[in-house]
């Protein structure tokens, strides 16, 4: 840990390091108690991200990058983006990626506060959201940087595995969800491929792919983003519809999802982006909101060892009601026919 912490505050000597609290679960947690024998300015508390301790979870997640991509973030890029993220005091990954940790700040210790889907999502923080798309959207719109030093952000991956678990979730749960939950997965699992492509289409950007609620924080009434591990190349609408189809309340996002979007439009006009006409957003928030469904389904099907089975199954409440007043599975469908 000394060694560790040297690399932020040089010759760092640490005392002691006390684990007051740890789990496992997609990845490896804990909380740190951190005694130095003298002050160089760090902190006393520090959040520990690591590999998980399950074996077959451990190779999952070294499969599809997420330890290791989300270990690079923290090994620099984080401190570029314009929104607000965890400190980090040290970052490593081997190539592998089936080991790696990072030190980071301990939100709970700076005062920051947690949202969850209990809580109805008001306007103003939904706009507050959109706001902080657009700023991190706005930095890397069509960056060249994204084909240079920022390659190593690839496109969203494809596991094969999703499919796997939108089939296995079908087979569980389809006979007690709305018809849009079997249209969704029996297109998905016919046009997989085809889905991902379409995706892809738009202008890329550096987007954090995976924003559910309890990727969130607040800080001083400004949205802040921690769980980095899917951050991904593609267009912005896929941060977009995740939250709107996934954390709004439904009958909110019926009256006002048009307005957010035209907000979060003009936002990116206002960074100085090139944004596309609300035809083309809106057609992108049809089949991303596709998206937020691969990824709650797929949770599903693992129950309860990447999330709570009645936590998922909430979201997936607004995400199917989404999809079905969106149309999406009839958009996605013309699209690819088309």
């Amino acid at each position: 840990m000394s060694q560790a912490l040297s690399m932020q505050a040089p010759g760092t000597r640490v005392r002691e390091v006390e684990i007051v609290d740890a789990h496992s679960g997609t990845t490896g947690r804990g909380r740190l108690n951190v005694a130095y024998v003298d002050d160089r300015g760090l902190p006393q508390t520090l959040f520990v991200k690591l590999a998980p301790d399950d074996d077959k979870q451990r190779l999952f997640v070294a499969s599809n990058g997420m330890g290791r991509r989300e270990a690079m973030f923290y090994q620099g890029l984080y401190a570029e983006v314009p929104v607000r993220v965890p400190r980090c005091y040290f970052s490593s990954a081997d190539d592998s990626g089936e080991q790696y940790i990072m030190l980071l700040e301990d939100l709970e210790a700076s005062g920051c506060s947690f949202r969850n889907s209990s809580e109805r999502c008001s306007m103003d923080y939904a706009r507050s959201m959109l706001s902080q798309f657009a700023l991190l959207h706005a930095r890397f719109w069509e960056s060249p940087r994204l084909q240079q030093d920022l390659a190593w952000v690839e496109p969203p991956l494809q596991h094969e595995i999703g499919a796997h678990l939108v089939a296995a979730a079908l087979e569980q749960f389809a006979r007690d969800m709305p018809p849009v939950f079997r249209e969704m997965g029996e297109l998905y699992a016919a046009e997989a491929d085809a889905i991902h492509q379409l995706w892809n289409r738009g202008a890329p950007t550096l987007v954090h792919g995976d924003v559910h609620d309890a990727n969130l924080f607040i800080d001083k009434d400004v949205p802040g983003f921690m769980d980095w591990a899917l951050i991904c190349r593609t267009t912005g609408m896929r941060d977009v519809s995740f939250f709107l189809a996934g954390t709004l309340d439904t009958e909110d996002r019926r009256v006002h999802e048009r307005a957010l979007l035209v907000f979060y439009r003009e936002c990116l006009l206002a960074a100085g982006v090139q944004a596309p006409p609300m035809d083309d957003l809106w057609r992108q928030y049809q089949w991303h909101a596709a998206y937020r469904w691969v990824g709650a389904t797929s949770t599903l099907a693992m129950r309860d060892a990447w999330q709570p089975v009645e936590y998922t199954r909430k979201s997936l409440d607004r995400i199917n009601a989404a999809l079905t007043d969106l149309g999406s599975v009839a958009s996605i469908s013309d699209a690819l026919s088309g």
